[in-house]
Order: structure tokens, then C-alpha cells, then sequence
């Protein structure tokens, strides 16, 4: 059994939307954070793969 630590790329990006939606991020907050977890889990799945 594989443990994972943090938590998913889909709650990492709902957590954002909340925050979005409840203005207390901006836009450009919003989607500069969410390339960041995209680009993170990127990142990760490449050193796995190696």
C-alpha cells in the first residue's frame, strides 16, 4: 500500500475555487496558483518516471 502525503491536484484546485469564489483571492491569484499544482504534479509524475 502506497501512502500519499498533501493532498490531490482536485482538492488543491477546489480549495482555490472556494477562495475564488468568495473573493478572497484574486484571478490572476487563482490561475497562477493552480499552473503551479499543475506544473507540480508534472514535475513529480517525470522523477517517478525516471
Amino acid at each position: 500500500m502506497v501512502k500519499k502525503k498533501g493532498m490531490s491536484i482536485e482538492t488543491g484546485i477546489k480549495r482555490l475555487s472556494i477562495l475564488k469564489e468568495k473573493e478572497l483571492i484574486s484571478d490572476e491569484i487563482f490561475n497562477d496558483s493552480k499552473e503551479l499544482l499543475l506544473k507540480s504534479e508534472m514535475e513529480i509524475f517525470r522523477e517517478k518516471s525516471s
